[in-house]
């Protein structure tokens, strides 16, 4: 394939193609064969849930708004996949069929009753702290290329006078942190009700000239704590490895990229799910380019139960 095309099929997979390139790519995958056979090997399930997700209001930290606040304003959080015409999703196919079940992961229905635990808030104020840098295979331990740092430059921690400095390995395009959360670590669920993660990070990346992207994903799995890193490797080889999972992507302008950026998702737990991989980073970093400061700070992960009454009889 040329380099145009294959640097197409990344701005693809990115989320950051724009409506004249998609036509293009429609045409380079009605008409190539290897073009297709390319995307199919290039989309794991990490590019697939960058595609992902309904469109998602992402304010400023300092904005107050409601969890039921559904206005109309100016998003920047982007989702390529609900752009994608009919022929490009038949094309690609299966790397696409399943990413109906990510984006309708949210519990829907009146809901009340909520009780919610902390299960960890990360602030990254221990300047000591070495994380391993490899997938996790044991529950309530980070892992990934983080360290705690003094922003500098001026910029101020969202909590606290430190914040996680994210650092991708060169070559990279994204860089993330990552945590499993075991559920038999946690009572049972009272019946009744439904139990769902949910996680929120802030992030910047100040003094770059680059244009990263955010992201928070949260993934079930069956699988004990220490078969989770296996599973995920393994993901591509049967999609009963993975239970369920949900991501949330922000994009920043530009200008804006110094800004603290607040990211958060939440998944409805699935019958059957012992193990939770909870992923914070960056996306969309240009592997030709220096490493930028990439800040993460003010992490919360909690479980929230939800009685959701019985359904009325027609």
């Amino acid at each position: 394939m040329k380099e145009e095309e294959l640097n197409l099929l990344h701005r693809y997979l990115d989320g950051v193609i724009s409506p004249d390139e998609l036509e293009h790519l429609e045409e380079l995958l009605r008409t190539n064969p290897e073009a297709r056979s390319t995307l199919r090997s290039l989309a794991t399930i990490d590019a697939k849930w960058q595609e992902l997700g309904t469109k998602e209001l992402i304010k400023e930290p300092n904005e107050k708004r409601g969890s039921e606040d559904t206005s109309p304003e100016l998003s920047h959080t982007r989702f390529s996949w609900f752009s994608l015409k009919p022929l490009a999703a038949g094309i690609v196919g299966g790397v696409l069929t399943t990413s109906i079940l990510w984006a309708l992961s949210t519990p829907q229905g009146d809901a009340f009753t909520q009780t919610s635990q902390e299960i960890v808030t990360e602030g990254f104020e221990d300047s000591d702290m070495e994380l391993p840098i490899h997938l996790p295979v044991k529950a309530n331990q980070w892992h990934g290329r983080l360290v705690s740092v003094t922003p500098k430059g001026g910029t101020s921690a969202v909590e606290g006078t430190r914040v996680g400095r994210l650092i991708p390995k060169a070559g990279n395009r994204s860089e993330s942190l990552s945590r499993i959360v075991d559920l038999h670590n946690y009572p049972d669920l009272e019946p009744g009700y439904v139990r769902s993660l949910k996680v929120k990070g802030f992030f910047t990346a100040p003094f770059t000239g680059q244009n990263p992207g955010f992201h928070v994903r949260i993934v079930a799995f069956s699988q004990a704590p220490e078969d989770v890193r296996q599973a995920w490797r393994d993901r591509w080889n049967s999609d009963a490895l993975i239970l369920q999972g949900v991501e949330r992507k922000h994009l920043p302008e530009k200008d804006e990229q110094g800004n603290w950026h607040e990211v958060s998702a939440s998944l409805e737990i699935p019958e059957g799910t012992r193990s939770i991989m909870v992923t914070l980073g960056v996306w969309h970093l240009n592997p030709d380019m220096s490493v930028p400061d990439l800040y993460l700070d003010a992490v919360q992960v909690q479980l929230v139960d939800t009685y959701k009454p019985p359904a009325k009889p027609n």
